[in-house]
């Protein structure tokens, strides 16, 4: 598409095309300024292994050997699974129903860096606090859901994992790519208008054009020759009988009533009929 072209059509259009772009400006102004905002907050949490009592410590303190050790998550050969089964929690459908009923939002994300220990909850809202309390909620369950998994088997608290917070959700920072996203949105739908109403504008053009390009050889030139088949009545003198309605009395003596008769003189001079012997023959002359 030649690009020159198309600025031309446009301008050609420009009684449509500016007030389709005038709106999508001022739509784009308000979605950019007063557009409902996107806050999220962040918090990043490590889970901890335990300190499980050594020789010298058992030896030391024989009580220690009393205690119970059935944490499952110490067999395991992979140290992460712990991590890996309270992210897993986290995302289940009962947390967004907890966070729902609360009043919390429900557009958040748990994520956990691949072989490693740490956990990562982000959640937005329009709201920088409640996108604050809602990290701050899916935090408290973390640490429930870490201690229901290990305890079981009734395991003593010395042998389970234990989460630490890294980083703390003190404060939700706004998401642009929220606010541009919808700019971007309502630019495209005013370049899509736009368009449609340039394409509507030139089917109505190329339509009547093609109505004055067909009306030469339609209904205009049967009007024009109804007005000059009116034009030869006016000027030709009328006749007073159609030829079929002329009986031989009209021609041989015309009444003087008939102009045209009269103009012409009475046609029974000119008429001569010639007998060859079978059959008549008449000869019309005038």
């Amino acid at each position: 598409m030649d690009p020159v072209a198309v600025i031309r059509t446009l301008w050609h259009h420009k009684l449509i095309v500016l007030p389709v772009l005038l709106v999508t400006a001022l739509a784009a102004v308000y979605v950019y300024s007063f557009a409902p905002r996107s806050y999220e907050a962040k918090a990043t949490y490590a889970i901890v292994n335990p300190k499980i009592p050594t020789a010298a410590e058992l030896e030391k303190n024989p009580e220690l050997n009393s205690l119970n050790s059935d944490n499952p998550y110490l067999r395991s050969a992979d140290s992460s699974l712990i991590a890996q089964v309270v992210g897993t929690r986290l995302n289940d459908d009962t947390t967004g129903d907890a966070l729902l009923r609360d009043g919390l939002s429900t557009d958040f994300t748990v994520q956990r860096p691949p072989a490693s220990f740490l956990i990562e909850i982000s959640a937005s809202s329009e709201s920088k606090d409640k996108a604050v309390a809602t990290v701050k909620a899916l935090g408290t369950r973390l640490e429930k859901d870490l201690f229901a998994i290990q305890s079981i088997n009734g395991a003593n608290e010395r042998f389970l994992y234990t989460s630490l917070m890294v980083a703390a959700p003190d404060n939700a920072t706004e998401q642009f790519s929220s606010r541009l996203r919808s700019l971007i949105v309502v630019l495209v739908a005013g370049v899509v208008l736009t368009f449609g109403a340039v394409s509507i504008a030139r089917g109505l053009e190329s339509s009547r054009s093609r109505a004055r390009s067909a009306a030469p050889a339609g209904e205009p030139n049967t009007k024009s020759r109804r007005r000059q088949e009116k034009n030869r009545d006016v000027d030709q003198p009328p006749l007073g009988h159609d030829l079929e309605e002329l009986t031989i009395q009209d021609v041989l003596k015309p009444a003087d009533a008939d102009p045209f008769f009269t103009t012409n003189g009475p046609l029974s001079e000119s008429l001569r009929t010639r007998n060859g012997g079978k059959s008549p023959i008449k000869e019309t002359s005038a």
